[in-house]
């Protein structure tokens, strides 16, 4: 379990890295005959859609792109989300990586630990890892050399027929079935749990529909009550934004769900400013988790101003009402998908918006 919560960690860092990102500095250069190698001395931020490493890094380097290859020698960790990374015959990796990919191959050197989250895993012939693997994935090839424990999840596990000395340590896998290892493969021991899958029930499934239900409505229930009843300015801002201003309020919920992730990460990293980055990523996080009451709101006071409706009790009855429906429509197949993407941005830009002063006019 202490693994899991260690990649779900690093799935939520990475998860800030989405957007296209190139920052580094203190860049003095070597030369050789053929090229010229920049030195990092410095962590390393790269975002975009097609990634290459080919330099030196006296740091870490977070890097999230569609291809990530590193051919460079990194003295710190790498902290990688892609569809696909490869670690290049030259690459030497001084420090652990840390990758959450579809697939990943390794054909250079990695000193410490390799962490993996994904589809497919593959340690080439010329792979060396100096200690552990920590590996969950479906189809996992070792060809290379693990100089300590291999930790698997694993659907298949493939070595070479006439395999020697794979894995230094010992293996801990669990899957579905156990499978045969070449005898020289392994110096230590092997140790496999079974998983048994076990398939979800109707009233399991019935059941947790139910609990978020009852947890989303209600969150949607007492944000209408309080802007109903202690914020009634709130309530006609919303409906404003909404109403008069939509395109307005959808432009600044792009923007905002973007950058306010992206600013709390950087306030993060600045070591003077972490206080400030964790007030932005909770106030985000919880207007994000306001954003059905909050759209719900909105249409409820254009319904009670159609139908020239001034009483408090029906305008939250009629609130509730949109806030159930819009949580039927979010669970819907693919359109689900995009009614929740745009009640989030929506929401969000409204909540935002609700703060700029307008002048109506006459």
């Amino acid at each position: 379990m202490k693994l899991i919560h260690t990649f779900i960690f690093f799935i939520l860092i990475f998860s800030l890295l989405l957007s296209p990102l190139c920052i580094a500095s203190s860049e003095p250069t070597t030369s050789t005959d053929n090229e010229t190698i920049k030195v990092f001395n410095t962590d390393l931020y790269l975002g975009g859609q097609d990634i290459v490493v080919n330099d030196a890094v006296n740091g870490n380097v977070f890097a999230s792109g569609s291809t990530v290859t590193i051919k460079g020698e990194i003295l710190g960790d790498i902290f990688v989300i892609a569809k696909s990374l490869t670690i290049d015959e030259t690459a030497t990796i001084h420090g652990n990586v840390f990758a959450f990919a579809n697939d990943i191959t390794i054909n250079g050197k990695v000193n410490y630990d390799v962490y993996f989250l994904g589809q497919d895993f593959e340690l080439a012939d010329s792979g060396y890892i100096n200690r552990d693997i920590r590996i969950f994935a479906a189809n996992i090839k070792l060809y290379g050399s693990i100089k300590k424990d291999a930790f698997l999840f694993v659907d298949s596990v493939l070595m070479a027929e006439n395999a020697e000395d794979i894995i230094g340590g010992n293996l801990y896998y669990t899957s579905t079935q156990e499978s045969t290892f070449p005898e020289k493969a392994i110096i230590g021991s092997v140790k496999f749990t079974q998983y048994q899958g076990r398939t979800t029930t109707t009233g399991e499934i019935i059941a947790k529909y139910v609990k978020q239900f009852i947890s989303n409505i209600s969150l949607a229930l007492v944000i209408i009550l309080f802007a109903v009843f202690l914020a009634p300015k709130f309530t006609e801002k919303v409906n404003y934004a909404l109403m008069k201003r939509p395109f307005v309020s959808a432009g600044i919920g792009i923007l905002a769900i973007v950058f306010l992730p992206v600013l709390a990460f950087f306030l993060l990293f600045t070591g003077y400013l972490t206080a400030l980055a964790l007030v932005i990523a909770v106030l985000y996080g919880l207007i994000l988790a306001a954003s059905l009451a909050i759209f719900s709101l909105a249409l409820a006071k254009s319904f009670a101003d159609k139908w020239n409706i001034t009483s408090k009790g029906k305008l939250i009855l009629i609130a509730f009402l949109c806030s159930i429906v819009l949580w039927i429509v979010k669970l819907l197949p693919t359109l689900g998908t995009y009614v929740s993407l745009f009640i989030a941005v929506v929401g969000l830009g409204m909540f935002l918006t609700s703060f700029i002063k307008v002048k109506e006019k006459n």
